[in-house]
């Protein structure tokens, strides 16, 4: 019997110091960073590591190392079940992987959880700050930022933040104040420094964004997009000779970006020299045939110098660029007509559901017309709007095919032809009156009435 519960001891001595040994060596695998054989040591684990806690938070380490975020959600999650006080690395650990797997509404109730229970732990406050940016909720991830601000004034990071939550509200003065404040604190960053530097361009404050530029510059001398930017500001404040030389400086270190080929092209242009303009701005309008500006640019750098035919073919393109399509202002006017009618303005929107039937044949215009021009012919109000619901109805005998979906409607506009044909008759009348949408005026005969009423039915 002795001997039985001694070997019983020693099981369980042997499967706690496995568990033991399985922890230690798993976190000394993260530790050292070899996400990869800790993955592969966690997918051997055995049920009893199951309830270990620091085996389980290693294994989620060791699968967070690896980007794979849906595995250490899973571990973590486990973790967190294995205790009745969740401590707030394990809660941040677990929001941070639900955040990065998309479950948004779950991050944002471990984080809570976490401040809850240290509501200045800054981790906490920052990722609640990034995840409600990611959200769009703006007002929000400002607040938090400038909760952390309040205790960290000398920290670039949260300032830019602050910056980008401030920018996407529309508020571009607070926006430039903050990233001000950042670059004073890090000149060295070039991202930094081009969004300040936009921000202000944006605000109409060329020579202060020039200003970022050049301090940014001394630090970064051959960042290209700082060079490019700053040949913009330059061109914005119409120094074209120093934006040529930024410009040209990149073209011979091998820059044929879109940017700077085309303000490169620009500069010269407004610097007066045409013929050096041309290659940039044939180089421009290679990479998009459909900027307007670079074709007319083009087209008139070409015509100061030596080939004036092609400078008139590029004319012609710029014209037929600048033509808008006919889809859009078709859809314009017809929004335009339905609010008129919406506002009372019938006539008004009569004339433009006409002109857009005379365009197309559109026969949706034509139900327009009857619904906001239609009526009963005997007993309109006076001889214009009977003219004008005669011309409608004549509109839609000829228009209209005859189908199960229109076949209502016709029947209702013979009805009506029928009863005004025999008022016509009674009252000895050849001939009567139309007035269209747009003012026109003609003569409906009796002979041309008795044809659509024959047509409708």
């Amino acid at each position: 019997m002795k001997r039985k519960a001694f070997y019983l001891l020693s099981c369980a001595l042997l499967t706690v110091g496995g568990v033991h040994a399985q922890e230690v060596d798993l976190q000394n695998l993260v530790f050292q960073k070899k996400y990869a054989a800790a993955v592969d040591r966690a997918a051997h684990l055995r049920q009893a590591d199951s309830a270990d806690f620091g085996t389980m938070y290693a294994a989620g380490q060791a699968y967070e190392g690896l980007l794979r975020y849906r595995e250490a959600h899973r571990y973590y999650r486990h973790c967190l079940t294995l205790g009745d006080d969740a401590p707030i690395d394990l809660l941040n650990a677990t929001a941070r992987m639900a955040a990065n797997i998309g479950m948004a509404d779950e991050a944002e109730a471990y984080f809570l959880r976490a401040l809850a229970i240290d509501s200045v732990d800054f981790y906490a406050n920052y990722q609640l700050a990034r995840l409600y940016f990611q959200s769009g909720s703006y007002a929000r991830a400002a607040d938090y930022y400038m909760l952390l601000i309040g205790s960290n004034p000398d920290n670039p990071v949260l300032l830019r933040g602050l910056g980008d939550c401030f920018s996407q509200m529309n508020a571009q003065p607070a926006a430039a104040m903050s990233y001000a404040q950042a670059f004073a604190l890090n000149r060295e960053n070039p991202g930094l420094a081009s969004t300040l530097a936009n921000t202000l361009l944006m605000l109409e404050q060329a020579p202060a964004a020039l200003a970022v530029y050049d301090t940014a510059l001394a630090y970064n001398p051959a960042h290209r997009l700082l060079l490019q930017r700053k040949g913009v500001a330059l061109f914005t404040l119409k120094d074209y000779g120093r934006a040529d030389s930024i410009y040209s400086q990149l073209m011979e270190q091998g820059d044929s970006s879109y940017m700077t080929v085309k303000y490169g092209g620009f500069s010269r242009y407004y610097a007066g020299k045409f013929l050096d303009a041309i290659v940039p701005l044939e180089t421009a309008y290679a990479l998009d045939t459909t900027a307007t500006d670079v074709c007319m640019h083009l087209g008139y750098a070409l015509g100061r110098t030596y080939d004036r035919k092609r400078a008139y073919g590029l004319f012609d393109r710029a014209e037929a660029l600048m033509q808008p399509r006919p889809q859009l202002t078709d859809m314009l006017t017809q929004f335009r007509a339905e609010t008129y009618a919406r506002d009372g303005r019938t006539a008004e929107a009569c004339a433009l559901f006409y002109e857009l039937w005379k365009k197309n044949r559109r026969t949706d215009m034509l139900s327009l017309l009857c619904t906001y021009s239609g009526g009963d012919l005997l007993t309109a109000q006076d001889g214009a709007q009977r003219e004008r619901i005669l011309f409608v109805y004549t509109l839609i005998a000829t228009g209209y095919e005859r189908s199960e979906q229109n076949g209502p409607t016709l029947s209702y506009v013979a009805s009506q032809l029928r009863k005004f044909r025999e008022d016509l008759f009674f009252r000895g009348l050849t001939e009567y009156p139309v007035l269209a949408p747009d003012g026109g005026r003609s003569v409906l005969t009796v002979a041309r009435l008795q044809e659509l009423i024959a047509r409708l039915e």
